[in-house]
């Protein structure tokens, strides 16, 4: 201990009373050692009137968002069993996670691309292939994009109005495809979005747009890159950010609780309607994705239904298409274990028989074929296709089809030619899917 520091503490220890200190007894202990060290003691600031009491009220409803949210959790019917409820568990924590780090530090003004990562990345059956990096923007301003191409199958940029997942919101308000996006020579870009015209590369605005999304989507997890992206709003670069103002940061906490309830009940309204549209162990005719998704996707949902002993066997054309996948998802609308287990398979990542198609296989047992799904236990959940850049449309003859098989008896009705893979060679299979993910979000 500073040797001068112990003397006043020594000299202050042998004062009796108030009167040998020179203060009056309202005053703290910890106030006369810092009058004795600093020759003064500040008061605590005040609030203002208007602000009274905030933040701190905005954080204490987030307990109550949070109890609205685990109401419509337990009442949704995907709830049920203890693995039912340990999905759902996750599905409201990710909600939440999502709407407060969105909601409560975004700033339209200084934006920066924030990636969406594999152990937060389910709800909404997010796309285990892209790379999403998303930003708030401001209606009525302008900003400018600057990056490099990279090597994916695949890259978006879209612009909504609201936000993904809250309740009659969300609306696509302008979409940037690579069939438009203008490169130099080198694969660098420049991207205009804002409501001030430019001759390429520009996503207009209205005056709801509130969220950039980019996409990159792998086809091939082990060749492909991401390119780079960064933003900024016109005007702002070399401009400081202004303080935190404790009005603005309690209503983002405010707004960001309410849409987490909000959120959880608009995924459970979705997921209702396709269960009761898609039939078990089916899929639908592939369509164009509507307003709420990616513009100019394809996409169609099935349902499997399975006992132990049962497989799903879905096959699926090799479509004349820059990128397409399938994914398995729970009735939370959540992707399942993507980055741990294989979930999903691109059509680069799959094996293509000699009839030309991609037969995947939907199974809580490993049937030891290339394209297999693994369930993950599951005898209820959703299969997802989709199909970006799509050159030449989908004929009814080539559509996906779905075929409910004993497990025994899936490799009667693959080609004769479809490998084995035994535990080794799935092991390695996984260990080279998880080690490519490390890479993509190691970037």
């Amino acid at each position: 201990m500073n040797a001068g520091f112990r003397d006043d503490l020594s000299v202050l220890a042998n004062f009796d009373t108030a009167e040998d200190m020179k203060i009056t007894p309202l005053v703290p202990l910890g106030c006369a050692l810092a009058i004795l060290l600093t020759s003064g003691c500040t008061a605590r600031r005040q609030p203002s009137p208007e602000h009274l009491g905030e933040p701190w009220n905005s954080l204490r409803s987030l307990g109550d968002s949070v109890h609205a949210a685990a109401d419509v959790g337990e009442k949704a019917r995907a709830a049920g069993g203890d693995r039912e409820n340990a999905d759902g568990g996750r599905y409201l924590s990710e909600i939440l996670i999502q709407q407060v780090g969105r909601g409560v530090f975004r700033d339209p003004d200084y934006p920066v691309f924030r990636p969406q990562f594999p152990e937060s990345a389910h709800t909404g059956l997010v796309n285990p292939d892209n790379l999403y990096e998303s930003t708030h923007i401001r209606p009525g301003a302008d900003y400018v994009l600057r990056g490099t191409r990279g090597t994916t199958a695949d890259v978006t940029f879209q612009v909504f109005a609201g936000t993904p997942g809250v309740n009659g919101k969300l609306r696509d308000v302008g979409t940037l495809s690579l069939d438009n996006l203008a490169l130099d020579a080198d694969g660098n870009f420049e991207v205009f979005v804002g409501p001030t015209a430019h001759p390429q590369n520009w996503i207009e605005t209205d005056d709801e747009a509130g969220l950039l999304l980019v996409r990159w989507t792998y086809s091939d997890w082990a060749s492909e890159k991401a390119g780079r992206v960064e933003i900024h709003q016109v005007g702002k670069l070399g401009v400081p950010a202004p303080n935190p103002d404790v009005g603005d940061v309690a209503r983002k906490i405010r707004e960001a609780g309410a849409a987490v309830p909000d959120s959880a009940a608009f995924w459970q309204a979705y997921i209702g309607k396709v269960r009761l549209f898609t039939s078990d162990n089916a899929v639908m005719k592939p369509r164009l994705t509507g307003s709420e998704g990616l513009a100019g996707q394809v996409a169609a949902v099935g349902k499997f239904s399975l006992a132990n002993d049962e497989a799903l066997v879905v096959s699926v054309p090799r479509a004349d298409a820059r990128y397409q996948g399938l994914q398995l998802g729970n009735y939370w609308f959540d992707a399942l274990e993507w980055a741990n287990r294989q979930t999903s398979l691109t059509g680069g990542q799959s094996h293509l028989g000699s009839d030309g198609r991609y037969d995947y296989v939907i199974s809580a047992t490993d049937p030891g074929v290339p394209n297999w799904l693994d369930s993950t236990g599951l005898s209820e959940g959703l299969f997802f296709l989709r199909f970006q850049g799509v050159r030449t449309p989908l004929t009814d003859e080539e559509a996906p089809t779905a075929q409910l098989v004993k497990l025994g008896d899936v490799r009667s009705i693959l080609p004769a030619d479809t490998p084995e893979i035994d535990a080794a060679g799935r092991r390695a299979q996984l260990a080279t899917r998880q080690q490519q993910l490390q890479r993509r979000y190691g970037r």
